[in-house]
């Protein structure tokens, strides 16, 4: 593949949809690759339950309990985190439309071995638009880059990577340290091909596309002849060399549309009560798990063919404000299979060892059920995070028995405190970031500095 014609395609022609590197002209003229590592941020968007997943809950003693669960019957300790086990009707399971998508006890028994929970995040707030701002950048007050932008910025500084930053999250502010590439998925073709556009006979003749071709050479050699400055004269240069370029777009096109993975390859590691469901065939031969995972394939893929560094990436329907149990438990099953997908096939394309992923989400539901058998907004969350040097297997931080934030000490993160006691800190969500920017070194970035994280919060060494 002729990486550098796939460069100066994306980079130089008008397709602003695949915008490439920052504002920076410091980047050096390499090959357009990228070995790792890489950061993806997978966002649940609108507000996910953590108790039905990695900071299980029962309902409270009394006659009004702090806490209410009309679901989960049984919560076990599965390496110190505490997840859901069992329900009135047996085991607890991860079911949409009444089919079991994904077992939480399995998931951290096998591939889940290696995330890091994080319990009792205080976000500070029950709003969407701050929730998601607060967990992609670190902070609530400010609209910072998001996290993944500024780490794509920082290799961007060094490297040409054409579509550095894959953005499909919901927040992805980038301080103009990179730009946005938003992946244009089944346009794919369209882009190797446009007179093409989906018509088998294509949308014009062979007579008309040569005149189209014609007029544009005729506006290229217009542009050229009136060019001047030697930045101009190089770059227009480029664009023609890059318009010719079949390999660049192939290149592009082998990304998007290479083969489907075979469910054979990941069978094993489904959790036994959900694998006859995940990999039976559905419409076009595809298994559910397979077709799961079709949108973070194509970003594990950008990043395998090292034209990406860093992605966000968010899924809905968490917002369950109406029969929350069946609703929230339906978005989280599909949810969690993917970030199962993300881990299995990373470690397939070999690049597990090189990738960190952050799971987020806007904040937490309520303790207490309303009239619609809905949960509310709730300002105390969980994340995850995996990645190289990252230790998982475990829980840090807890909540009480209302799900309210616990503190954790300050030397020993390990240690939880009562909510006031002063020796401890509770963890918000610049902690995590002021951390996972230490851990992929964006605190040493030029630019770093431009974009600081709350004073008020000092720092807490939740990754050692």
């Amino acid at each position: 593949m002729e990486r550098r014609n796939f460069l100066k395609l994306v980079g130089l022609t008008g397709i602003s949809l695949l915008a490439p590197w920052g504002t920076s002209s410091q980047a050096s003229a390499q090959e357009a690759t990228w070995g790792g590592p890489y950061f993806l941020h997978m966002h649940a968007g609108g507000g996910w339950d953590p108790t039905l997943l990695c900071d299980g809950k029962l309902t409270a003693e009394g006659t009004a309990p702090a806490y209410e669960n009309r679901l989960v019957t049984g919560v076990g300790n599965v390496n110190g985190i505490p997840v859901p086990t069992t329900t009135a009707q047996g085991k607890f399971l991860l079911t949409a439309n009444g089919s079991p998508i994904e077992d939480p006890q399995n998931f951290f028994q096998t591939v889940g071995r290696d995330v890091l929970v994080i319990n009792g995040v205080d976000t500070q707030t029950n709003n969407h638009d701050t929730g998601v701002q607060g967990l992609a950048c670190g902070h609530n007050d400010v609209e910072l880059p998001a996290l993944a932008a500024l780490f794509a910025g920082q290799v961007a500084r060094e490297r040409q990577v054409p579509m550095a930053f894959l953005a499909s999250g919901y927040y992805n502010r980038t301080g103009d340290v990179v730009g946005i590439s938003r992946f244009p998925g089944n346009k794919v073709d369209l882009l190797a091909d446009p007179f093409k556009g989906g018509e088998e006979r294509g949308l014009l003749t062979e007579v008309g596309q040569k005149k189209i071709l014609a007029i544009r050479n005729e506006r290229m050699n217009a542009l050229q002849a009136q060019a001047t400055l030697p930045r101009e004269k190089r770059t227009l240069n480029a664009l023609r060399d890059a318009t010719k370029s079949g390999d660049a777009i192939n290149l592009l096109k082998s990304v998007a549309t290479g083969a489907t993975p075979a469910i054979d390859t990941f069978a094993n590691d489904l959790a036994p009560d959900t694998r006859a469901y995940l990999t039976a065939a559905q419409n076009g031969g595809v298994s559910r798990f397979v077709d799961l995972g079709r949108p973070l394939e194509t970003i594990l893929r950008c990043f395998q063919a090292g034209i990406s560094v860093s992605a966000t990436w968010a899924q809905g329907g968490f917002d369950t404000h109406a029969q929350h149990d069946v609703n929230q438990t339906s978005s989280m099953a599909t949810f969690l299979a993917r970030y199962r997908y993300v881990l299995l096939r990373a470690a397939q394309l070999g690049i597990k060892d090189k990738l960190f992923v952050m799971v987020t989400s806007d904040f937490g539901r309520t303790p207490k059920y309303n009239t619609g058998n809905g949960k509310d907004h709730w300002n105390v969350t969980s994340v995850l995070l995996s990645g190289p040097g990252i230790r998982g297997g475990r829980a840090i931080g807890k909540t009480d028995e209302g799900h309210k934030a616990l503190r954790v000490a300050k030397n020993d993160v390990n240690q939880t405190l009562p909510d006031m006691d002063t020796k401890g800190l509770r963890i918000y969500p610049s902690h995590i970031h002021r951390e996972v920017r230490r851990v992929l070194g964006v605190d040493k970035a030029p630019f770093a500095n431009q974009f600081p994280l709350p004073a008020t919060h000092e720092p807490l060494p939740l990754l050692g």
